[in-house]
């Protein structure tokens, strides 16, 4: 071909060819051969290419349009001289230099596809076509009726907002690269998640018609069916997450970690992709799950936390803007939205579509009986009960949230009376309990009673307004009895849950209650969370000999325990083992425990092969851990390959590390190669990490642009580095609206520099509002923050009063800093109210800086008690524990025993000397 010819071929731009999804494999790598010289040509025409071919009669084959096109995309295996002739072609056109060896590549390719053996991987088709699928069964909730005209159809039309367009470019992109893609939508209760997941589910199908189905697992329970069921997921599948909670955060978390990790798989697997994980969350889940626990030992959610960092997560604002609300206002948009446009407070569509207004008009109002019911319901969701709340448990609770004049003058059907208040639908959404009614072929739940679910509004408005609300005695009872429904399957695990929230507000009497039932049931982690509160009564003995009596019945948690007291006391021989016995009982992280050990002791070969076990059982850290032992043996090599799986296969820091390795070497230009590599992969770390290499280099323009490629990602990190440059070069505005944008993508480190921003430009009214709008989107402590610079211009009582608005939304600092406050001005029981407060909202902490008060006033005894026993349930200092059949646990000076009456681990263990005093005396 003559130069002219070589260049790239031009003409009318047509809709370019796109990928068909193929499994890994050698046709896969024809494919992307060819696709990738389709992109460097700049997606020519096919009619031009067909004419090109046409016209080189030295050219091998001669395939026409339409055969071109499915040799671009690899919709199946053309002949060897038609593949090879479309490559050489589109070569030329990309101007690539050695056409003859890209030919001849090409061609070796098509060989090694052709021959290769068919793979025998095949999945099912979980699900169901999205066409066939109902959309209120999948969690959408019905709107509103408005009153004067009755809609025949169950959702309004709907009005796509500015999260939608970036959902539909998420789609497309997984479309044309065949990668699985993880979307999480994140908000508040009644903000419109699941139905914009339902609206994208429909994009989907529209894309593709009739090849993408939707698999909702949810039979027997959410969490069974999925883990059942998720190793056969497979190509073109919606995995449908609606309330990921449920099935990330169950009762047994280990459940969910092993949930998140066959997401992990199914995501990282190509051969089975493109699949769309689409979740729902809401966003104090979010935070929960996204958040590094600060204590050692305390990830009960690594996986998770894993999948997660893997996940889009697209924000949804409680409120419409202007320009959305100003789209539901003209003709033809559905009756229900014009009406809910003139009747929602700020701009909240969707909360009052769902009937948000009529349900917190119900709760307010309610009879004392129906309002107590309700309450029984919030504080059983928030404190962790699973969402069936049984018919017993809010009969035996419910008297205890009643005055005595109230529940005197209830009649005898007064619970009838008040489900039959709570269970009125409020304008077409669901009432505020709702009767779970299983379905044809379900399972009854809780032994065949009648169970509720509390309506989604208010558990979120209950989780607020009495986060600093200890429950009363009654519900503790209600939970531990045994004559809920002796027929219903008592969870344990759901059990300990419920006593671990006792234990942080420091009942420990009704955490041991809990804690004892559910060992009797069974859970051997319970005695290990007894012995915890032992352990924290200073009771060391007693608290030992329980772990043990926990580890022989099988406890994980009692192993890790036991082998963390033996770390701190020096005895790393007795730690190893223990922690290699958590280990084998299926505790992977244990293995990092424990050649962490070895690697201490200067035992690298023996810290190499916990390390290697991990890496072989896929614990979270196990390739980073052995990269480590492998670079502090001089063994560069091993540690880079190591450390590539690690990037390649998510690892977080692995990309990081890498690149460091090479700038340390001052290879800068292998440190950008290795991003480059990365990012072709689709990796979005590996553009913040090339990024920070620029802006490392003082090259600004490129760290932008490539912090603009992450930020596509959605990347929250990325955009707040935009912002930061921006506000560097003094643009305001583009800062503003950048870390604005870092907000929505449920970044919380975004808010503080973006009030800051308003700060430095006298804006106070913006930085009052940020700080508000922050608090309520579950970051308080910016309230806090703002309490310091008032009381820094003289204003104590307004610093007070926005402390006291940030404990209510959970801040726990700001009730320290109150207490501290009152302390300096003398009011020590100014300071212990606000202690009090703290426990009650479950910061156990806040119990020793009582102590600590106490202490120092001259109250000693109290101290005493109230590090020891704990609180009663109306907060008043305990002065003893009932340990139930372990009463006589502790040593007296002479011997031990272990009293075995009526627990069945007890029963099962034998019997111990006795000789023991019981834990009040």
């Amino acid at each position: 071909m003559s130069a002219d010819e070589s260049r790239p071929l031009s003409g009318r731009r047509a809709r370019p060819v796109e990928k068909k999804p193929l499994p890994a494999g050698l046709a896969r790598d024809l494919r992307d051969a060819v696709y990738r010289l389709y992109a460097e040509a700049d997606r020519p025409q096919l009619a031009e290419l067909a004419r090109k071919i046409a016209e080189d009669n030295d050219l091998p084959g001669s395939p026409g349009k339409d055969l071109i096109g499915k040799i671009i995309s690899g919709d199946g295996l053309a002949g060897q001289q038609d593949t090879v002739t479309v490559a050489t072609v589109l070569a030329w056109a990309a101007g690539c230099r050695d056409v003859a060896h890209v030919a001849e590549q090409v061609r070796q390719l098509w060989i090694a596809a052709a021959t290769a053996e068919p793979s025998a991987t095949t999945y099912d088709r979980l699900g169901w076509p999205i066409g066939e699928c109902d959309p209120l069964v999948l969690g959408v909730h019905p709107a509103i009726q408005v009153p004067w005209e009755v809609t025949a159809d169950v959702l309004p039309r709907y009005m796509p907002r500015a999260h939608d367009g970036r959902l539909r470019e998420l789609v497309d992109g997984m479309l044309a690269d065949g990668r699985s893609r993880l979307v999480t939508l994140v908000g508040g209760s009644s903000t419109g998640k699941t139905r914009t997941g339902w609206e994208l589910a429909q994009y989907l199908k529209n894309q593709r018609p009739g090849r993408w189905r939707l698999w909702h697992p949810f039979d027997p329970t959410r969490p069974q069916a999925a883990l059942a069921n998720l190793a056969n997921a497979g190509p073109e599948t919606i995995v449908w997450l609606n309330e990921a909670q449920d099935y990330l955060m169950p009762p047994d978390t280990a459940l969910g970690e092993r949930i998140a990790a066959g997401l992990r798989t199914l995501l990282t697997e190509p051969s089975r992709g493109p699949v769309l994980v689409l979740s729902t969350m809401w966003t104090d889940y979010w935070n929960t799950l996204t958040s590094r626990p600060s204590e050692p030992g305390a990830d009960v959610y690594g996986q998770v936390r894993e999948l997660l960092a893997l996940s889009v997560k697209v924000d949804l604002g409680d409120t419409f803007t202007p320009a959305e609300l100003a789209g539901l206002v003209g003709p033809g948009v559905d009756v229900r939205l014009r009406y809910a446009a003139k009747q929602a407070e700020s701009g909240r569509i969707t909360q009052y579509l769902a009937g948000a207004p009529a349900l917190e008009d119900r709760y307010r109002t309610a009879p004392p009986a129906a309002r107590a019911i309700l309450q029984v319901a919030i504080d059983a969701r928030r404190l962790g009960y699973p969402v069936a709340l049984p018919h017993a448990l809010l009969e035996q609770a419910a008297p205890g949230y009643l005055t005595d004049h109230d529940w005197d003058a209830c009649g005898d059907d007064w619970l009838e009376q008040a489900l039959a208040y709570t269970a009125q639908p409020c304008k077409g959404a669901r009432s505020p309990l709702t009767r779970i009614r299983p379905r044809h072929g379900e399972p009854p739940s809780a032994g065949g009673q009648p169970c509720y679910r509390l309506a989604d509004y208010l558990e979120q408005l209950g989780r607020t307004e009495r986060a600093s609300v200890y429950p009363p005695d009654s519900l503790w009872q209600a939970f531990s009895t045994t004559d809920i429904d002796p027929a219903a399957t008592v969870d344990p695990v759901v059990l300990r849950r419920l006593g671990n929230q006792a234990g942080s507000r420091l009942r420990l009497q009704e955490a041991i209650r809990l804690y004892l039932k559910a060992a009797d049931l069974g859970d051997a982690d319970a005695l290990t969370s007894i012995a915890g509160v032992l352990e924290g009564a200073g009771e060391t003995v007693g608290a030992e000999r329980l772990y043990q009596l926990a580890l022989d019945g099988g406890s994980v948690s009692a192993a890790v325990a036991l082998a963390q007291r033996c770390e701190r006391a020096g005895n790393l021989d007795d730690a190893m083992v223990l922690y290699q016995r958590a280990a084998t009982r299926g505790d992977g992280a244990s293995l990092l425990r424990a050649a962490d050990l070895c690697r201490n002791a200067g035992d690298l070969t023996g810290a190499e092969a916990l390390c290697r076990q991990a890496v072989d059982r896929r614990v979270s850290g196990g390739l980073l851990a052995l990269a480590g032992i492998r670079d502090r043996l001089g063994d560069d090599a091993a540690c880079e390959a190591l450390l590539e799986q690690g990037a390649d296969a998510g690892e977080t820091f692995a990309l990081q590390f890498l690149v460091h390795r090479r700038v340390m070497r001052e290879d800068l230009a292998g440190a950008e190669s290795l991003c480059r590599t990365y990012t072709a992969r689709g990796s979005s770390e590996a553009w913040m990490v090339w990024a920070g290499l620029r802006e490392r280099c003082d090259d600004f323009m490129g760290a932008e642009a490539y912090y603009r490629q992450a930020a596509i990602y959605g990347m929250p990190d990325a955009v707040i580095a935009l912002a930061r440059m921006h506000a560097e070069i003094g643009d305001v505005d583009g800062a503003t609206n950048l870390y604005r944008q870092a907000v929505d993508l449920g970044s919380g480190k975004a808010w503080r520099p973006l009030a800051r921003l308003m700060l430095d430009a006298g804006d106070m009214a913006g930085v009052e509002e940020v700080c508000r709008e922050a608090a309520h989107r579950g970051q308080p402590h910016l309230l806090f923050w703002l309490a310091g610079l008032r009381e820094g211009s003289g204003d104590d009582v307004g610093a007070d009063e926005l402390r006291l608005l940030a404990a209510d939304h959970g801040d726990m600092d700001a009730l320290h800093e109150l207490a501290e406050v009152r302390v300096e001005a003398g009011d020590p029981a100014g300071a212990m109210a606000m202690y009090l407060r703290a426990v009650d909202l479950g910061d156990r902490g806040a119990g020793f800086a009582w102590a600590r008060l106490l202490t120092a006033i001259g109250d000693g005894r109290s101290a005493q008690q109230l590090t020891r026993f704990g609180l009663t349930g109306d907060g008043r200092f305990a002065t003893g524990l009932d340990l139930g059949p372990f009463n006589d646990l502790l040593p007296n000076g002479t011997g031990c025993g272990l009293r075995r009456t009526d627990c069945r681990l007890c029963s099962e263990m034998s019997d111990r000397d006795p000789g023991c005093r019981p834990l009040d005396q």
